[in-house]
């Protein structure tokens, strides 16, 4: 159980360090100086926004298995109890 709450945290963390990334360019974009900025360096709002919903999609991913560990964890101390 430890283990998979674990993992999941990492998940989220994983998840939380992309969506902080897309943010930023998100936040930037349109600053931009086009003609002076490489193609390989634009940042382009689809792919962003893209990158802001698979983020979402794994924090969807990663609640429900911290949410089952953790009933899990009170079912056994309850029976411990």
């Amino acid at each position: 159980m430890i283990n998979a709450i674990h993992s999941a945290l990492q998940g989220l963390q994983a998840n939380q360090q992309k969506l902080a990334g897309h943010a930023d360019r998100i936040s930037r974009w349109g600053t931009q100086d086009l003609a002076a900025t490489a193609p390989a360096d634009r940042i382009d709002l689809t792919t962003e926004m893209v990158g802001v919903l698979q983020s979402r999609r794994g924090f969807e991913a990663n609640l429900p298995v911290i949410r089952a560990a953790d009933e899990m964890l009170g079912s056994l101390l309850d029976v411990l109890a």
